[in-house]
């Protein structure tokens, strides 16, 4: 009886710290990707252009990427407590400054932090999850995934909220406390020591590790293409709709939640169908869905143009991350998994990074609907990746 006692405390226990891993992660995306609904808005304070926004943009996703490793390698050698409370806290400084800002170069400097604080926190975050469960795994990264797009939702609710009132530094706040709240949660319900000591970094190793055979090396390809696809379009989809097709602002901010709605629904039943059919062959299907779907949005300037269209982009490029993730994942070694999945996470953040600024920049010369249009590369890109995993196979390197 006491172990059965002992074995629902385990439980519990676990099921606390997952509970409140993720609800970390949805505090902090949606203090993240609150920006971009507001960027219109943001812009016009600051007197800035679409190009000096991108820049912002990517400097905040390259600063999350370059914590990353050290995140990870940090949480491997130190402990998970620590790190994760230390970059919630790095993350609450920079959207609270975020809010008080009272000009661009502050504002660029929150941005940075808000990107430190996810950068050290999503590899720690993951290796904690993989510390907690072994035999059901991918059930717990399942919870963390669907966290990913629950936290996209509620930036869109922020935001349309924090307008409402005419207000956009208001969207910040309630992140600011959330995160607060799950540091002191964490705190709570994880056991490393607080013990501050030197630590070789190392990343050397880690890209031993994963550049070891030609697969993994492929698979980062994809991965790098699909998060230069996957900011670039987020960052500025509503002031796509609101410049370039003539959509109003409020319809702008529901079209961008809807994203990842959609990403909240498809995940599950797409990583079911992968499970049947495989993983690879169903992520081959995700950019023809994309290029149709970002077709559609850009050229067929109507109502259920933009309805359809942004359904079946939104399919493109949120079904890729939940079949493919395992692929990554399960190449890994537990003992070296923070600081590799860190390693492989700054790569792909830090590719991915660029796509703001080229939309921001392709936009100012051009226009958002040739930028985008150009972001359908990207699709083209991975459907050539895909084939050659799927029908021609890999050697190792």
């Amino acid at each position: 009886m006491s172990g059965t006692h002992a074995e629902q405390g385990t439980e519990e226990r676990r099921g606390r710290a997952l509970g409140t891993l993720a609800f970390g992660t949805v505090a902090l995306l949606a203090g993240q990707l609150v920006v971009s609904p507001l960027l219109p808005t943001i812009t016009e304070t600051f007197g800035i252009t679409s190009g000096t926004a991108g820049a912002a943009l990517t400097a905040m996703w390259a600063c999350g990427a370059l914590s990353m490793y050290p995140g990870g390698r940090l949480s491997d050698t130190l402990g998970r407590r620590p790190v994760l409370v230390v970059a919630l806290l790095v993350a609450s400084v920079g959207l609270c400054l975020a809010a008080l800002a009272p000009n661009f170069p502050t504002f660029m400097l929150a941005l940075s932090l808000i990107g430190v604080g996810i950068g050290l926190y999503e590899p720690t975050s993951m290796a904690t999850v993989a510390d907690l469960f072994t035999a059901r795994r991918g059930r717990a990264y399942g919870v963390i995934s669907a966290c990913y797009n629950v936290g996209s939702g509620v930036a869109a609710g922020l935001a349309i909220a924090a307008l409402s009132v005419g207000s956009w530094r208001s969207a910040f706040l309630p992140a600011v406390g959330g995160l607060l709240f799950v540091g002191w949660l964490l705190h709570r319900f994880l056991s490393a020591p607080y013990t501050p000591s030197w630590v070789r970094l190392r990343p050397g190793e880690s890209f031993r590790r994963v550049f070891v055979t030609t697969e993994l090396r492929y698979l980062l390809v994809l991965f790098c293409v699909n998060m230069f696809l996957w900011q670039g379009s987020i960052s500025f989809f509503p002031t796509l709709l609101q410049s370039d097709l003539g959509v109003a602002p409020t319809a702008s901010t529901v079209a961008f939640a809807s994203i990842f709605a959609i990403g909240l629904v498809m995940s599950p039943a797409v990583g079911t169908l992968g499970d049947r059919v495989g993983h690879r062959r169903v992520g081959l299907l995700t950019p023809v869905v994309g290029t149709v779907g970002l077709a559609i949005l850009l050229f067929v300037p109507t109502g259920p143009g933009l309805v359809v269209g942004t359904g079946l982009f939104a399919v493109g490029m949120v079904t890729f991350w939940p079949v493919m993730t395992a692929d990554l994942i399960g190449a890994l070694d537990d003992e070296t998994m923070g600081a590799d999945y860190g390693i492989t996470r700054a790569l792909f953040y830090g590719f991915g990074s660029l796509g703001p600024s080229y939309v921001g920049f392709a936009a100012e010369r051009t226009s958002f609907v040739v930028a985008y249009a150009g972001l359908g590369g990207c699709f083209l890109v991975s459907a050539v990746v895909f084939v050659r995993i799927v029908w021609f196979g890999s050697t190792d390197g």
